[in-house]
């Protein structure tokens, strides 16, 4: 069975908390909150060398792509979840180290 991420991510943002955007991503990383980070293809090289110690998930996808996914009207590099709510956007990542 094959997993849709378009709807784990949805579900990611509908029953948990993440936040959108590199610099965000990064101060999550930073702080401790981030559970899960969530990189589009296009995502630049060095913002992924400083997610380190913390599950990436990296989209199929461009920005816009990723976007799409979570329903937003605009390219997103970069997203990390807080708080995974309802999804099991957890069991998908894997360790960057």
């Amino acid at each position: 069975m094959e997993i849709d991420m378009s709807k784990v991510l949805r579900s990611a943002l509908s029953t948990g908390k993440v936040v959108v955007g590199i610099k965000q991503t990064r101060e999550a990383v930073k702080d401790g909150t981030a559970q899960v980070v969530v990189v589009s293809t296009d995502c630049v090289e060095q913002s992924l060398k400083e997610i380190k110690g913390i599950p990436l998930i990296k989209y199929p996808g461009m920005g816009v792509d990723l976007g799409v996914a979570c329903g937003k009207p605009f390219s997103i590099s970069a997203l990390a979840v807080l708080e995974s709510g309802d999804s099991e956007i957890l069991s998908f990542g894997s360790m960057n180290e």
